[in-house]
């Protein structure tokens, strides 16, 4: 039999080695195939033994947090004054010693072990929230001291997320605090809250604060504070 021509013996290589190529191909890609496997689900976690609007008492602990009693409400509107409903606020701040819930604060063992340290309220359609908490101190961070005060977080779909702080009006300290003198006189106006005795209030204020936390009365040395938010529309 003749001998076959070299081209037509290089074709017939060529064509073996690509099909050894792609078969290799299809095994390498059904390989990394099967590799891509969905991620496999858990639980959440840790969890913080009580998260909700009163700061006093934590879940399954048997005492209330060492402190003056004090209540924070308020509403959650537009520019216009349109409350917002379903808004998330988070509130958070040190405990009557000035000690934070943190693995950063060098203080920890010495915290209240009683005290919430970081509350959560969901506003109604009145766009109203309120919250029980104690008053909190100040303390050193680095080389100069920060004023008492609570942190505010704010968020709802649709709207510009807020992060602030509150300050206590008439607290000496606000003058020496960095963050506190970082802002306009305006600014500080907005943020700086007079807390007052419930009986220096409008009682149907004290009234539905004693509905928000089930409380025949409130402690005869309780003070309230009234914060505002406005949360600007990310249309806006």
């Amino acid at each position: 039999m003749p001998e076959q021509p070299n081209n037509t013996r290089s074709r017939r290589q060529m064509l073996k080695s690509v099909t050894l190529l792609g078969s290799a191909s299809a095994v390498i890609g059904s390989s990394a195939l099967a590799a891509l496997q969905p991620t496999p689900s858990q639980t959440e976690g840790p969890f913080y033994p009580d998260i909700d609007n009163d700061l006093t008492f934590v879940r399954a602990k048997e005492h209330r947090a060492i402190g003056d009693v004090i209540y924070l409400h308020g509403v959650v509107q537009t520019p216009a004054g349109k409350p917002v409903e379903r808004a998330l606020v988070e509130i958070w701040q040190t405990d009557h010693q000035g000690i934070y819930d943190h693995a950063g604060d060098e203080r920890q063992k010495d915290k209240d072990p009683n005290f919430q340290a970081f509350g959560r309220a969901v506003t109604d359609s009145s766009g109203r929230y309120s919250f029980r908490t104690v008053q909190p101190s100040r303390y050193s961070a680095g080389t100069f001291t920060r004023t008492p005060h609570i942190h505010y977080k704010v968020w709802r779909r649709g709207f510009h997320e807020l992060t602030t702080q509150i300050y206590f009006a008439g607290e000496e300290h606000n003058v020496k605090d960095r963050l506190f003198n970082s802002l306009k006189p305006d600014e500080q106006k907005q943020l700086t809250i007079a807390f007052r005795p419930a009986a220096d209030l409008d009682a149907g204020v004290v009234t539905q604060l004693r509905k928000d936390f089930e409380e025949p009365k409130l402690p005869a040395n309780a003070r309230i504070g009234e914060f505002r938010v406005v949360l600007a529309d990310v249309h806006g």
